[in-house]
């Protein structure tokens, strides 16, 4: 996870989404999962979302497709928990399905609010871990986004990183590319000074397979 910026709403978001959210949680203040059923208006806005945030899931740091992954708009505070955020802009953060599935109304770190270099990249490994610099509290809600995301746990999350990472070294897309698809690994890559190293790493392992 990288550190994400909040993005302006849609010029249609206060008539598409909110109003006629809000006009509906002063009828249902506390709705029930039945009652939520077709006042998901914050759909219509899910390919603004995409766009706003270029493709990247907020909780990977990696560019998704949406003709392979579709486009989930995930409530950050919960609308089960926090009705009254159901229809805000600043609560919704862009992913996959499956993520979403993974987070569920689960307590996890902000994309919004984490610094860069709170997760760390691991290489060769591909395996995500906390900072061990960062205060207590905040390393234990890292770890227990990491494990809550199943960022190490899903063989899927690791092994695209993985061939991220190798796509890269094989110079089948650029430094520029990595950037501008998948952050948080040139983030990692740059933090540890790894863009050019990273093929001395990777390339024996290859070798060996």
């Amino acid at each position: 996870m990288i550190h994400v910026d909040l993005q302006p709403e849609p010029s249609n978001f206060n008539t598409d989404v909110r109003i006629p959210g809000k006009r509906f949680l002063a009828r249902v203040p506390n709705p029930s999962g039945k009652q939520w059923k077709n006042k998901d208006y914050w759909k219509k806005i899910s390919t603004d979302l995409y766009v706003a945030y270029n493709g990247i899931c907020a909780y990977t740091g990696l560019w998704f497709s949406k003709s392979t992954a579709p486009v989930s708009v995930d409530h950050f505070l919960p609308k089960s928990k926090e009705p009254e955020k159901a229809y805000e802009w600043n609560n919704y953060r862009l992913t996959t399905q499956i993520m979403n599935s993974y987070k569920d109304d689960n307590l996890i770190a902000d994309p919004f609010e984490i610094h860069n270099g709170d997760f760390i990249l691991d290489f060769p490994s591909c395996l995500i871990k906390v900072n061990p610099n960062l205060p207590r509290e905040k390393i234990d809600i890292i770890q227990s986004t990491i494990d809550i995301l199943k960022l190490n746990s899903s063989d899927d999350q690791v092994q695209a990183r993985c061939d991220i990472i190798i796509s890269y070294v094989n110079e089948e897309i650029s430094k520029q590319y990595l950037k501008k698809r998948y952050p948080f690994i040139a983030y990692e890559l740059e933090r540890q000074n790894l863009f050019d190293k990273i093929k001395e790493i990777v390339r024996p392992i290859q070798d060996i397979q």
